[in-house]
């Protein structure tokens, strides 16, 4: 009987705890596809598409593009790719409505880290 009881008793918090687990990651996947669908509009939006911008950024800088996102900024609608070359890692933004290209800039990551940081503490 006792075992029964503790088979019991295990199951139903092993259960409980599962639960709560699936309820936490569902969460986050629907914070992901919220992110992805809002990005799907932002370059159905644009009159330039991701795969122009795309080529227009790598004729500015050549190398591979290992990161890519589409963000609404100021209004504009903006591609932003992450290229890295012999040299280092460059970004590159592109206007989503006219191809013009925003900015190419050193994409140097202990920076926006340090920069942050800085942030953090100047603000508390």
């Amino acid at each position: 009987m006792n075992l029964k009881k503790t088979l019991i008793i295990g199951g139903t918090a092993l259960g409980l705890v599962g639960g709560a687990f699936l309820y936490q990651g569902s969460d986050g996947m629907e914070n992901v596809l919220a992110s992805n669908n809002n990005e799907s509009k932002l370059i159905e939006e644009a009159k330039v598409s991701e795969a122009e911008a795309e080529k227009i950024a790598l004729e500015e800088v050549s190398g591979e593009v290992i990161e890519k996102e589409v963000e609404k900024e100021d209004g504009k609608i903006v591609y932003e790719f992450d290229i890295k070359t012999d040299a280092g890692e460059k970004e590159v933004e592109i206007d989503g409505m006219s191809g013009d290209i925003i900015q190419v800039e050193d994409d140097d990551e202990e920076d926006d880290d340090k920069h942050e940081e800085e942030e953090s503490v100047t603000q508390q």
